[in-house]
């Protein structure tokens, strides 16, 4: 049992980076996808540094 906590904390921490990207509006590439799946929790705090696309609003 104790060998599935790290996968599940891995996989939470998934999910919460593609939320936060999403409400970021950042584009998800493949290297990005990657280096979450890599880094794990480590990866949240760089959602926060990355840019932001510009949506074009029509007036």
């Amino acid at each position: 049992m104790s060998a599935y906590i790290p996968v599940l904390v891995w996989l939470i921490s998934a999910g919460i980076c593609y939320y936060i990207a999403k409400r970021r509006n950042v584009r998800t590439t493949l290297l990005r996808r990657l280096i979450v799946v890599i880094l794990g929790p480590l990866a949240i705090p760089l959602v926060f540094f990355t840019k932001t696309e510009k949506t074009i609003q029509a007036h």
